[in-house]
């Protein structure tokens, strides 16, 4: 079996139900004791016991998220397969299933943060040759956002997401040699990597996949000199995930304006447009900035560096 089928086979097993979990958890409205239909369209029914759904207005269904994203949100099916390939499907059976607030959502492993070195010496070196700037690495270190971990000979960045009270309960690992990547076992994805604003009566927030990302859009504001660099808050999604927003969103109730600062490719092209909508209709400002150069913001800032470097 070659690659793109392994991922389409991989997008189909996943079912509508951990599809509007994930991504839109206020969707669901339970209809009978066993079928839910959503707020958008009432007339789509969707057993959780088989994994079926039918939207009976439109006569379509189908039996697994990658079904649901061609034939209800109009996505191709291409972009369907990469976003269902990127997403970590929340688990959902029909008890849980019932879009309870977010912050009572539990995942089944321990949350535990891995050890920290004495210093991130490696890990805001790394940091640096990616162009972030001294002044946001030392806010994110001093605030116990960022810090560094070692294991066996290899040194990793660690991204911390903390809940309202400043409790860690997600963290995500960046090698600060080769490739490696990925969350901590029993992360809770709701909470996302924020650099919040200086000012708690701040309405703006810009939202971006990767902590790298949101650190790399906080350097360009600082370069450019139009505001404080403080001035927004930088909210990390740690993927294609809309849970961190919802979460982000009821705990700052003074946030009207969302800049989605999502990367320049197919997936995020189609993430921005689902949340952009649902932001939109929910009332707030939704602004959409991909990186101007580049896939994603950290692209745009190492080009930017380059052009100001050449200038001087």
């Amino acid at each position: 079996m070659g690659k793109y089928q392994k991922n389409i086979e991989a997008a189909r097993r996943i079912s509508v139900m951990q599809y509007l979990q994930t991504y839109h958890p206020g969707e669901l409205v339970r209809k009978t004791d066993k079928e839910y239909c959503t707020k958008t369209h009432s007339s789509l029914v969707i057993t959780p016991a088989n994994g079926l759904f039918h939207w009976f207005s439109q006569s379509k269904g189908g039996n697994n998220a990658l079904d649901y994203l061609v034939k209800v949100e109009g996505m191709d099916f291409v972009s369907a397969v990469r976003l269902l390939n990127e997403m970590t499907p929340m688990p959902v059976s029909v008890q849980t299933a019932k879009a309870a607030p977010v912050q009572q959502q539990q995942t089944s492993r321990p949350f535990v943060l891995p050890p920290a070195d004495r210093n991130a010496e490696a890990a805001t070196a790394y940091l640096m040759r990616r162009g972030i700037s001294p002044k946001v690495l030392r806010y994110c270190v001093g605030s116990g956002i960022l810090y560094q971990t070692t294991h066996g000979n290899y040194r990793n960045c660690v991204f911390v997401g903390k809940d309202e009270n400043g409790v860690p309960r997600s963290a995500f690992q960046r090698g600060c040699q080769g490739s490696f990547r990925g969350d901590v076992a029993g992360s809770q994805k709701q909470y996302g990597f924020l650099i919040p604003a200086e000012s708690e009566n701040c309405d703006t927030v810009e939202i971006y996949e990767a902590p790298i990302d949101a650190m790399s859009g906080a350097t360009l504001r600082q370069y450019k000199h139009d505001s404080p660099w403080r001035s927004v808050h930088y909210l990390a999604l740690g993927g294609l995930n809309h849970q961190p927003i919802d979460y982000f969103l009821q705990q700052h109730p003074e946030v009207k304006r969302v800049s989605l600062c999502i990367d320049r490719d197919d997936p995020g092209r189609n993430f921005t447009k689902i949340v952009a909508k649902r932001l939109a209709e929910r009332g707030y400002i939704v602004q959409d900035t991909p990186p101007a150069i580049g896939k994603d913001y950290n692209d745009y800032l190492l080009a930017a560096r380059r052009l100001i470097s050449m200038e001087r």
